[in-house]
């Protein structure tokens, strides 16, 4: 795991090539696909806090095999949201995360968090957090084949939002989390406006 700074993560997302609708975009603040067929599934989190872990495992990876993971960024991007004392615990937790790779660096200085290929577990176990702590986050996987079909938007209000590219992933995913009963819905208007953009 490498620690960036929100500079650091921004940098990253401005030299990415800026094919307007293969590429994930960064307006400063948030991602968005450019895509005309861009879209979004809302799934809120399971009623039984167990299975939070198979649903960040089951996210992280959604459409993919495993084998196939070449790396994720995963971006803190609104945390403070609730009180100093419950997320005070998840900020040692990032930096005890932060210090076992050789990079101690604070919470709010390092949010950016760029994961290899063999990381897969240790990429789940950071987007748990954000979930378990009530913060914001994007979680952006990358795979040995073909475009970057989704990101994931993790909210503070306790659901994500699985951003899609095309109509027939988006389609494939809303089918698998159906199939799971993880009880997707379409993608609120306002999740549309802020990551499906069209330029």
């Amino acid at each position: 795991m490498k620690v960036l700074s929100d500079a650091d993560v921004r940098e990253r997302f401005a030299r990415s090539p800026n094919r307007s609708d293969e590429s994930i975009h960064c307006d400063g603040r948030d991602l968005f696909f450019a895509h005309p067929e861009a879209s979004c599934i809302d799934i809120e989190y399971p009623p039984k806090l167990e299975r939070l872990p198979f649903l960040a495992r089951y996210l992280a990876t959604l459409g993919y095999e495993a084998k196939d993971f070449e790396g994720a960024m995963l971006w803190f991007t609104e945390w403070g949201v609730w009180n100093s004392l419950d997320e005070g615990i998840g900020y040692r937790i990032i930096e005890a995360m932060h210090s076992a790779s050789g990079q101690p660096k604070s919470f709010e200085a390092a949010p950016g968090h760029l994961f290899r290929a063999d990381e897969l577990q240790e990429a789940i176990g950071m987007l748990l957090q954000p979930m378990v702590f009530g913060w914001d986050a994007m979680f952006v996987p990358w795979w040995s084949y073909g475009y970057k079909e989704f990101f994931l938007h993790v909210s503070h209000d306790s659901f994500v939002s699985v951003v899609t590219r095309t109509k027939e992933f988006h389609a494939k995913a809303f089918d698998l989390l159906r199939e799971l009963d993880l009880n997707p819905k379409p993608g609120h208007e306002l999740r549309l406006r802020r990551f499906c953009r069209v330029p």
